[in-house]
């Protein structure tokens, strides 16, 4: 009797040193399961990539120096355009057309020759902040509208000493002023919005425009990357610089206005061409021709040309060149 009770202590004791063993291995199994999972980190494929960065909203351009420019045959060859950094194409009465230079960075020696205001040249410059605008007479309506406007005037009454007369030429073909003696600006590299050529356009080697008497072509040079600009049938060039080219072309529909009301000796009414609002344009840049619409809701707000999927096409570096074309006359 007392053996068998032996051999039972001893088969419990074992079995209890059993259950500890169990219960010890089982708190550390527990310990295991009631760990938090280890999450790895997904990794990021070469499709995972964040988006381009959108263009800058249109906003206004710093102040520079604007010069209106006689671009009829008698008024060529010109001086100084090759600095410039834009350069407006605007219609003006007898279905002819003057330029606004541009220049924001460096100044040439001269510029030349210069002519009158326009009308047009109010709404248009106003993309600019503070503009000098430098002429050489206005209409006594249009002078009226430019000391209200907001941009400085520079001519031959306000700064005498900056313009002179080139001899061999005739007046009023040979008044040419020294930006030097101009009011200064800021030197500041160009604002206008440049990059990358977007998708899509039709190559072109040529467009033809026509307004009522003058007459653009615009010939893709692969070799000067740049548009080369031919008036009235002839090169368009500047004083030791040969034919002048531009590395985007806008050309731009716009609605015509009577304004004041203003005419010529003739008796021609001045057209007043209406930059604020919407419409068409075709740009041209490396050797491509985009159908955009062309958007400036506000007056003091640079022109935006956008696509049909509405993002905006910027122009190519160097020299631009914008025509504002009546709606009727636009190239299609």
């Amino acid at each position: 009797m007392t053996r068998r009770w032996r051999e039972i202590g001893i088969a419990v004791l074992g079995a209890g040193v059993v259950v500890a063993l169990v219960l010890v291995l089982l708190q550390f199994i527990g310990s295991d399961e009631s760990a938090e999972p280890v999450v790895m980190p997904t990794q990021t494929t070469s499709s995972t990539t964040s988006k381009k960065p959108e263009p800058p909203r249109p906003t206004q351009w710093p102040r520079g120096l604007v010069v209106k420019v006689d671009n009829t045959s008698a008024a060529r060859p010109h001086v100084g355009l090759r600095m410039a950094n834009l350069i407006f194409v605007e219609p003006v009465e007898g279905g002819l057309t003057r330029m606004a230079a541009v220049f924001w960075g460096k100044r040439p020696g001269a510029i030349g020759p210069v002519r009158s205001a326009r009308e047009t040249d109010i709404q248009m410059l106003a993309q600019l902040k503070q503009p000098i605008l430098t002429f050489s007479g206005a209409a006594p309506e249009v002078y009226g509208l430019l000391n209200k406007a907001p941009l400085s005037q520079a001519t031959p009454t306000t700064q005498p000493s900056a313009w002179y007369r080139v001899a061999g030429r005739t007046s009023p073909y040979n008044l040419f002023v020294n930006p030097a003696k101009l009011p200064k600006t800021k030197p500041v590299p160009s604002p206008l919005l440049f990059g990358k050529a977007p998708a899509g356009g039709k190559r072109i080697k040529r467009l033809h425009v026509s307004f009522q008497a003058a007459s653009y072509d615009f010939r893709w040079s692969g070799k000067k990357q740049s548009w080369m600009i031919t008036l009235d049938g002839r090169p368009l060039t500047t004083v030791g610089h040969g034919q002048l080219g531009a590395s985007t072309v806008v050309v731009q529909e716009v609605k015509i206005g009577d304004g004041k009301g203003v005419s010529d000796a003739s008796g021609a009414a001045s057209p007043v061409a209406k930059t604020v609002g919407r419409g068409e344009a075709t740009v041209l840049r490396d050797g491509k021709a985009y159908a955009t619409q062309w958007s400036r809701p506000k007056l003091k707000q640079e022109t935006a040309y956008r696509l049909e999927n509405g993002k905006r096409v910027p122009f190519d570096k160097g020299r631009v060149m914008i025509l504002l074309v009546p709606k009727f006359l636009a190239p299609k």
